[in-house]
């Protein structure tokens, strides 16, 4: 502590010293830059901004363009032009810099897109605006040139653009900065070379690509901290290289099984429907098994197409959940209920445990409901008859459990950390042609994280899953 207060009070002296001087310096090159601006320059593109400025085209264009008000325009070497509905320049008023006869549909068009959010548009050494006038049918046009000023005292420096001007006293400013940092750098110098040395080597092993470079600086004061800092910083961006690598895989991974969860069914509808025309006189019993195939396929790429959505909508940072205090377990009995009839048409048990008490959780009820029942249909779908599903409600201090189980076929252990990642299915029992897109346990996990949640999956092959999601209360 005590070495710490002596940097401080050093670096506290010093950055007095240096704010005094930088301030008055400020205060100089400011006002005086911001009076010789005014005195010299009155931009014309600061110009056509003000209100009701004559010097836009949609607050001078009358229906007898002829009696246009062109005064302001002519006194900064400006010009108008009209054009006809052909796009034809039929009038002008004012020396032009750009001699055009016509205009190209696709020219103007980008004028007007350029110009869709602002009166005026700058480019290159003109600014320029446009009007429309309904009732004649014709486009008035008003050029200015760029970067010029109005005020006659400063026409003597018309050569020297106002961001020229700016620049020249921009680099002045400069340097008498970097001539107080030198001075301030040789006053520190010998407080703060060895640490920055250290730091710097560290600095040039992490640009090498060494992320387990580490830096040790033995000091109780500040750069202390910073070397505590540095090494915790290489650390994370080592996580996050090693994220972004696996992120990228995934992302090359979901490319591939979409072109091949989309290529397969639209490969199939292609394939029957060019053999259907081809065949005018096939029969009826042919016709309608073809029918159902391509329907078949046609509802598996409306779904797939519809997860992909939903998965892309949930990921979206923009997207927004519309949280409710809802009763939790009055919401798990809906959302059961609805999945009954498939259980019992598959020949599936299930035994639910929800606390009759009502539970009062924050939560989506539609996105929720879609979390949910992603995992009731898996446990549905892919499991065959005499597969039993529990589904508890556990309330604690905090959180809340929900369970989902079966004692199905379940899932190996080398897929269990993967098997929330988009397309991964179990070869076996989880295909594409068993009706799933591969989305739902992505668009699952992607909604409880939402809600600041978290699920996991205990499972095992022939000893069925068991998924939690947690919820704070």
């Amino acid at each position: 502590m005590k070495s710490r207060r002596k940097l401080s009070n050093l670096l506290l002296r010093n950055y007095l010293i240096a704010s005094i001087i930088m301030f008055f310096i400020f205060l100089v090159f400011f006002f005086g830059t911001i009076a010789t601006w005014v005195t010299l320059y009155f931009p014309i593109n600061m110009m056509v901004r003000k209100e009701n400025s004559q010097l836009v085209a949609k607050n001078i264009i009358t229906s007898d363009y002829r009696a246009t008000y062109v005064k302001e325009i002519l006194n900064i070497d400006g010009w108008i032009e009209v054009l006809d509905k052909d796009l034809k320049v039929v009038y002008s008023k004012g020396h032009r810099k750009i001699n055009r006869v016509v205009y190209g549909k696709e020219e103007l068009y980008n004028m007007l897109v350029n110009m869709e959010f602002q009166d005026v548009f700058t480019e290159g050494t003109y600014i320029y605006s446009i009007a429309y006038d309904e009732d004649r049918d014709f486009y008035l046009l008003v050029y200015l040139p760029n970067n010029r000023n109005l005020n006659k005292i400063g026409k003597p420096f018309k050569f020297v653009s106002v961001r020229v001007f700016f620049a020249m006293a921009i680099v002045f400013y400069i340097i008498i900065f970097i001539i107080i940092m030198i001075t301030y750098s040789k006053l520190t110098s010998r407080n703060l070379t060895k640490p920055l040395k250290e730091l710097m080597k560290g600095v040039k092993a992490l640009e090498k690509g060494d992320y387990s470079t580490r830096i040790n600086v033995k000091s109780q004061n500040e750069f202390g901290e910073l070397s505590e800092a540095f090494n915790l910083m290489v650390q994370k961006i080592e996580e996050e290289r090693r994220l972004k690598e696996k992120s990228e895989e995934n992302r090359r991974r979901l490319i591939l099984d979409v072109s091949h969860d989309l290529k397969n069914p639209l490969v199939s509808i292609r394939g029957y429907s060019n053999l259907m025309l081809k065949n005018p006189k096939m029969n009826e019993e042919e016709r309608a098994k073809y029918l159902e195939t391509i329907e078949k396929n046609s509802i598996r790429l409306n779904d797939l197409i519809t997860d992909l959505f939903q998965l892309s909508k949930f990921e979206s940072t923009d997207f927004k959940l519309d949280i409710k205090k809802e009763n939790i377990c009055e919401f798990l009995r809906e959302v059961i209920a609805m999945y009954i009839p498939n259980m019992e048409e598959k020949g599936v048990e299930y035994n639910f445990y929800i606390p009759e008490k009502p539970i009062w959780v924050n939560f989506d009820y539609y996105s929720m409901d879609r979390a949910i029942g992603n995992l009731i249909l898996n446990s549905i779908r892919y499991n065959s008859s005499g597969t039993t599903i529990k589904i508890f409600l556990e309330e604690l201090e905090n959180i809340i459990k929900i369970i989902i189980e079966d004692d199905g076929v379940g899932i190996p252990k080398n897929l269990v950390d993967d098997i929330f990642s988009p397309f991964v299915r179990v070869d076996s029992s989880r295909n594409s042609k068993s009706g799933g897109t591969g989305l739902g346990l992505t668009i699952t996990k992607t909604i409880i994280n939402k809600h600041g949640g978290n699920i996991f999956l205990d499972s095992d092959i022939n000893k069925g899953v068991k998924f939690t999601i947690i919820l704070n209360k």
